[in-house]
């Protein structure tokens, strides 16, 4: 009989990976059919993140399903588990970050338009920068694929030391032979590597806030006066870009202070369920918060039309959210 702790992990995991799945795949296809041209900042975020978010459930919350029923992890085990468990999380901030910058630039450029001509590089610039992401964190959690080992089992009376490592740290430990660099590397680094565009990304959002309060004051009788639906998509991008950093930061301050703060509710059953719910939780609901910019219409009203079949829209009818 597997013990209240472990089942309550394996059904928190098996919901969320359920979750995630299907939202993910309703995000990545629906945006897909959105493309009728060149790829676009905005498609190529959501489609890292759809990985992102999917590489989080079906290897981290699996290992932890396959762990919470009986099998010991390995070395090879625990250095994948690790890896990917942070490297997605770092990920994760990172493109919400850039997400955010995004969409404060495109309402940047409504709310206070330049007499000079546009400048066309900066979608070039914000193509590059996703790649440039995805090879950064991979770089920064190498030395976790590296020196990453299994622990050897404590022996205890009551079991709770075993529990605490076993929960907390799932068994694996980052090897450095050095403790001073395993301290500046694991709890000063990879939490600063966190933390930094957690704030960056707060900061935009505060901004991003200030620009849409400074474009009701635009408005004519609650009436915005632009180009139309575009502008509306930027205006409800914009607006889903807070709501999602509101979630990620709390999520994320949520679990950090957990492990290190309230370190005397190792012993609980519901804490590994806890700890694995807010280290997911993103990844699970925000395809579905993504999916609601253009929540007033059907889910067929996401994919943009093509030209040469809206010449002429429907006033119910908006463009694609993700313009």
């Amino acid at each position: 009989m597997l013990p209240l702790a472990d089942i309550l992990e394996i059904i928190i995991c098996a919901i969320l990976i359920l979750l995630s799945v299907v939202g993910n795949t309703c995000l990545f296809f629906s945006t897909r059919r959105c493309i009728s041209g060149p790829l676009k900042p905005s498609f190529l975020l959501i489609f890292s993140l759809v990985l992102v978010h999917l590489l989080k459930n079906l290897v981290v919350n699996i290992m932890k399903i396959v762990f919470s029923s009986g099998d010991m992890l390995d070395s090879v085990s625990c250095k994948i588990l690790r890896f990917t468990e942070t490297m997605t999380t770092q990920l994760t901030v990172w493109f919400m970050l850039h997400f955010a910058v995004l969409y404060h630039h495109e309402l940047y450029q409504i709310v206070y338009p330049s007499s000079e001509a546009p400048n066309l590089n900066y979608q070039k610039r914000h193509l590059k920068a996703v790649p440039i992401l995805w090879i950064s964190g991979f770089g920064v959690c190498i030395p976790i694929l590296v020196f990453t080992e299994k622990l050897q089992p404590l022996n205890t009376t009551d079991g709770t030391g075993l529990l605490y490592t076993k929960r907390f740290n799932m068994d694996c430990k980052i090897d450095f032979g050095n403790q001073q660099v395993e301290y500046y590397y694991e709890k000063i680094f990879l939490v600063l590597i966190d933390l930094l565009p957690l704030t960056i990304l707060i900061f935009v959002c505060f901004w991003i806030a200030f620009l849409l309060w400074e474009q009701r004051k635009l408005t004519y009788g609650d009436i915005w006066i632009g180009d139309g639906t575009s502008e509306i998509e930027i205006f409800r991008g914009a607006k889903v870009s807070i709501l999602l950093t509101l979630l990620i930061t709390s999520l994320w301050i949520s679990h950090f202070v957990l492990i290190c703060f309230f370190k005397d509710l190792e012993s609980c059953s519901f804490t590994p369920a806890l700890l694995t719910a807010l280290s997911s939780g993103f990844s699970t609901v925000s395809p579905y918060v993504l999916m609601l910019v253009n929540y007033k219409v059907k889910l067929e009203a996401f994919c943009c039309r093509k030209r040469e079949e809206s010449i002429i829209q429907p006033t119910n009818v908006l463009s694609c959210p993700y313009t």
